[in-house]
């Protein structure tokens, strides 16, 4: 699973259970998708920049 460069500050990939999660450097909600962590970084952080990975 590759977290884009612009999101990396934002993101990291985490194993938990042996399955691979992105997770929210900020509060540590856990994501299957890029998608679905770029939704939250936007709306619930508001990082504009993330909008562009899930329109």
């Amino acid at each position: 699973m590759e977290i884009p460069k612009e999101l990396s500050a934002y993101l990291q990939v985490v194993q938990e259970g042996g399955v691979e999660h992105i997770a929210c450097r900020r509060c540590g909600k856990k994501f299957f998708s890029v998608k679905d962590a770029a939704r939250h970084l936007a709306s619930i952080h508001g990082i504009r920049l993330a909008a562009q990975f899930y329109s």
